[in-house]
């Protein structure tokens, strides 16, 4: 005994493979979809904990270079102060020795 398909048969049997075959692409899509999702979110996380660090480390550097900034400046002050006191001293050393000359009384170890 032998079974016929028929053109009916075949369509049924394919249109319910294809309905199930549909089903678990479907299903692996939403799958692969909630993956990709929760993978997004966790390299999201860590980029945000970074963004936050590197944060942190600008605003210790800018409060370095802040620090650093007021020591220049404190030594640049100091450096003026002793060329300007240089110059006096040199100014009134001179002054001394025109004094000296003048005067007849000698300057030691100037």
């Amino acid at each position: 005994m032998s079974e016929a398909v028929t053109k009916k048969d075949l369509k049924e049997a394919l249109d319910q493979q294809s309905t199930a075959l549909r089903g678990e692409i479907k299903e692996a899509v939403t799958d692969l979809s909630e993956i990709i999702t929760t993978f997004a979110h966790q390299v999201d996380e860590r980029f945000n904990k970074l963004e936050t660090r590197m944060d942190e480390y600008d605003r210790k550097l800018d409060r370095l270079i802040n620090t650093i900034d007021g020591f220049i400046k404190r030594l640049d002050e100091v450096e003026t102060e002793q060329t300007a006191r240089d110059a006096q001293f040199e100014r009134l050393l001179e002054w001394a020795r025109e004094v000296s000359k003048k005067t007849g009384i000698p300057l030691k170890n100037l």
